[in-house]
């Protein structure tokens, strides 16, 4: 009978001190996964969607976007270069057409032309593309897009001031139009 107490008391004593061991094993906390750094691209994409709310573009879709109208920019320096207007007006938002074609906003728009352009009348929609689109983009490196939302975006060109502040310079306005990417002409 001594026998069996003890063997149940070595039991007990073993059962407990498993029992134990295993509670002190599951209310350990794991150590917490090493914090990955952001990329590049991260940083670009939450750069580029700070201005629309929610999850209105994705990773993927601005990856998409941004191949898109990179791609637009390329074929619109190709343009700019064989000044190809007929080409060009391929790409700019149908709203934008009609705005620059309007008598009044083309003599509005050639009072405030530079000192160089001075007494040049902007006539049509052509005279537009010759004097101010071309001089204001050609040559331009775009580094990057911004959204204003799911349909409208700036490319812009990101850089440093002296003072290592970041500048941005706004080339290209884009705007969704039948699913496709068309410029959107600044309205004075």
């Amino acid at each position: 009978m001594f026998l069996m107490k003890k063997n149940a008391i070595i039991f007990l004593v073993s059962a407990a001190l498993a029992l134990s061991l295993i509670s002190c094993e599951s209310t350990k906390q794991e150590a917490p996964a090493a914090v990955q750094e952001p990329t590049e691209d991260d940083l670009e994409y939450q750069r580029s969607i700070n201005k629309i709310e929610g999850s209105a573009v994705s990773k993927e879709t601005f990856n998409a976007d941004k191949a898109a109208i990179m791609k637009k920019i390329a074929e619109l320096n190709n343009i700019m270069t064989k000044k190809d207007y007929s080409s060009w007006l391929n790409y700019i938002a149908s709203d934008s057409k009609k705005y620059w074609s309007d008598n009044y906003t083309l003599a509005k728009a050639s009072e405030k032309l530079p000192k160089e352009l001075k007494g040049v009348k902007l006539k049509n929609l052509g005279d537009y593309f010759n004097y101010v689109f071309i001089p204001s983009r050609k040559g331009r490196q775009i580094d990057e897009i911004r959204y204003n939302s799911a349909e409208s975006v700036k490319a812009v060109q990101v850089t440093k001031t002296e003072d290592d502040k970041t500048k941005i310079t706004v080339y290209y306005n884009f705007v969704k139009e039948n699913g496709d990417w068309k410029v959107e002409l600044p309205q004075l």
